[in-house]
């Protein structure tokens, strides 16, 4: 079974992002990324409409590293000093099955720059080699194709379509899972 244990948090870096801990100084800029109507799109939760709320799901974060339960890294540019721009993480650990759900969002004013790429490939390096995971999924909504090409990009293969699997607001939405297994 997995260990998770994220103490001390692991700070992790690419050529031009660095990876580390959210904490409450990140509200304003949680918030917003998170209350962005176009980066909320397809990820099927709420947009938040506060900093407070902002904090809430910093705190949120804060409980699953602490726990074990899962983990979260903000992502900001080493170059400019613009704040977060993003977030990724392993949301959800099978512990017993050595397998995580991946999860990411970047702010609009950075897509088609290659971020998320190297933020992925670098959290996968880290997931198979550090934490000790054997595969690990995602799951998006079919319409957001651009997700669908970061994921196979970085070696990910469609494993299922999920028709009106999950309920957001009253409607009924499609899921796709993606997924990858480390080979080594």
């Amino acid at each position: 079974m997995l260990d998770c244990t994220f103490n001390p948090f692991p700070l992790l870096e690419t050529e031009r992002l660095q990876l580390h801990a959210l904490t409450l100084e990140n509200a304003g800029d949680m918030f917003l990324l998170r209350g962005n109507h176009l980066a909320m799109k397809f990820i099927g939760k709420p947009v938040l409409k506060s900093v407070r709320e902002a904090g809430q799901l910093i705190t949120g974060y804060q409980d699953h590293i602490k726990s074990g339960d899962g983990i979260t890294w903000g992502i900001t540019l080493k170059s400019e000093n613009v704040g977060l721009i993003g977030s990724i993480g392993f949301h959800r650990l099978e512990k017993q099955n050595y397998r995580a759900e991946i999860g990411y969002m970047l702010h609009p004013d950075q897509w088609k720059k290659g971020y998320m790429n190297e933020a992925i490939a670098k959290v996968l390096e880290y997931g198979f080699n550090d934490m000790g995971l054997h595969s690990v999924e995602a799951r998006i909504n079919p319409e957001n194709q651009n997700s669908a090409q970061i994921l196979l990009k970085n070696g990910f293969v469609r494993e299922g379509y999920f028709k009106q699997a999950f309920c957001f607001e009253s409607t009924f939405y499609d899921s796709e899972v993606y997924s990858l297994v480390n080979i080594l």
